[in-house]
């Protein structure tokens, strides 16, 4: 049995990633945006010390994702999402994890390009420990999800919810688990959170994909 992280990512296409942040900057501006996410997190993770893998929609979407995060299909396991909601492929990507020898499996959105390593190594460490492990964003949801083992602590949860990692929590204390925390962070869905996005650009050595697309699309790295 070995630990994994997941890393869900979307084909970068107009009208599949970064919908909300679209409507307020333009889908080609979110879309290239989001692409630069993509290429930090691909370069970031690529030498990390734990097997990393990518949860991947829509179906064919790794052939598009695979030149922008540098990384080959022997590199990496690479799933499809499938069908369902959120909610529902997230609860198909932890109960398959007995079936593919996986005992500590975490999952990371691709809209928080700052995640660092050091944060989900932590977050396996949780794991030692706790059943489940939350990585809250600063808006009530989450941006990094782990188990150990499969528990279906999701089932009904509703996401983009400025409740959601309360309710999981419910949930999972319902079931008699215990649930870890790692550091809370931003993610980036609306024109508001770039204010974030800037900050660390300007903080960061690792983001410099993202730093050239805010650059390029004329949006403001330094603080206002």
């Amino acid at each position: 049995m070995q630990k994994r992280l997941y890393i869900a990512a979307k084909a970068p296409r107009p009208g599949i990633a970064k919908t909300r942040l679209g409507r307020a900057i333009g889908d080609a501006a979110a879309v290239a945006l989001y692409r630069a996410f993509l290429q930090d997190i691909g370069m970031r993770f690529a030498q990390a010390p734990f097997a990393v893998g990518w949860y991947v929609t829509p179906p064919g979407a790794w052939a598009e994702l695979a030149p922008i995060v540098g990384w080959t299909e022997r590199e990496a396991q690479v799933l499809a999402q499938g069908e369902g909601n959120w909610t529902e492929r997230q609860r198909h990507l932890f109960r398959g994890a007995p079936a593919r020898r996986e005992e500590h499996v975490i999952l990371i959105a691709s809209d928080s390009p700052q995640v660092t390593v050091d944060v989900v190594a932590e977050a396996f460490r949780v794991l030692e420990r706790d059943e489940i492990v939350v990585g809250p964003v600063f808006d009530g949801g989450y941006y990094l999800l782990g188990m150990h083992g499969w528990h279906d602590v999701l089932a009904g949860i509703r996401m983009s919810t400025t409740d959601v990692v309360q309710e999981i929590t419910a949930r999972a204390h319902s079931l008699g688990l215990s649930v870890g925390q790692v550091e809370t962070t931003f993610d980036i869905d609306e024109v508001e959170d770039l204010q974030h996005l800037q900050d660390a650009a300007l903080a960061r050595t690792d983001l410099a994909a993202t730093c050239a697309a805010l650059d390029s699309l004329g949006l403001p790295r330094k603080p206002a």
